[in-house]
């Protein structure tokens, strides 16, 4: 039930996993999941609860397998509860993963596109792609006005990539090209109807996409006079505890970044000493 709730939350998550069935799966297809504060504080809370509700079981009477589940669960809601209160060191808008990575990801890579019902929930979801950058952008000034900005080389190569996005014409976008090609080669959207897809995406891309990542530049671009090419979280207040906490998000361990450094040192040592025997014997 739990995990029902937490999924139902995430449209993005059902459509990737079709995790439901029936007309709740349906509707969630049309959706895209929102980029905003208020959405995460909601996960945070529905966290909270879980991990309320599974503290009631009687772990004597768990299975192995569901005792590894069980502790893998109370793993994964407490890194979402102790995130919340680095909220603050995640920059929405950044060429790796932000907001105008993960829009154009999410539906030219994760939507399914098998049917002609999906390529109108693309179309559905296309329509609200503006509406989410503009959340990505308006948390990024609000980080910016904290003096919370990636470094100048971050900003520039996202500024740039964001442009090279939308500088050829819609019709050319990823949104759109990706979107007929994908209808192409399901082979179940008569052509038809495939052209008349597509024109509504070029329209959507044109009329809203476009906007939306010029209005996005617009945020970026006044910050590059401000930044420097200090990578490091240390910069920040909080940001030794932000890193540390980013560690075990990732590691799943509490080994610092000086121990996991030390391994990645000695595996690279371990690793160069074996191939140099190998290419030894290969007389190179």
């Amino acid at each position: 039930t739990f995990t029902d709730e937490w999924v139902r939350s995430n449209p993005n998550q059902a459509i990737q996993t079709r995790y439901f069935m029936g007309p709740e799966q349906d509707a969630l297809e049309t959706k895209l999941t929102p980029l905003t504060r208020e959405w995460r504080r909601g996960r945070v809370e529905m966290a909270k609860r879980g991990l309320s509700e599974l503290a009631k079981f009687d772990t004597a009477h768990l299975t192995d397998p569901q005792r590894v589940s069980a502790d893998l669960m109370k793993w994964q809601l407490e890194v979402v509860i102790e995130g919340e209160q680095y909220d603050d060191f995640v920059f929405p808008l950044e060429q790796f993963a932000g907001a105008n990575i993960g829009l154009v990801n999410t539906l030219t890579v994760v939507h399914p596109l098998n049917t002609e019902k999906d390529a109108l929930n693309y179309i559905a979801r296309l329509g609200q792609v503006s509406a989410r950058m503009d959340e990505a952008t308006a948390e990024a000034r609000e980080l910016a006005a904290k003096g919370m900005v990636p470094p100048r080389f971050i900003v520039g190569a996202t500024l740039a990539q964001m442009k090279q996005f939308i500088g050829a014409p819609a019709a050319q976008n990823p949104y759109v090209t990706v979107f007929a090609e994908r209808m192409n080669a399901s082979g179940t959207v008569p052509q038809s109807r495939r052209d008349e897809l597509r024109a509504q995406a070029e329209r959507i891309t044109a009329a809203q996409i476009d906007p939306a990542w010029q209005r996005a530049i617009a945020a970026l671009e006044p910050l590059l006079a401000a930044t420097t090419d200090d990578a490091g979280l240390w910069r920040f207040k909080g940001g030794d505890a932000a890193y540390a906490y980013q560690l075990r998000r990732f590691t799943s361990t509490t080994l610092s970044a000086d121990e996991i450094h030390q391994i990645g040192l000695s595996e690279v040592a371990r690793i160069e000493t074996e191939m140099d025997a190998i290419l030894r014997r290969l007389g190179r």
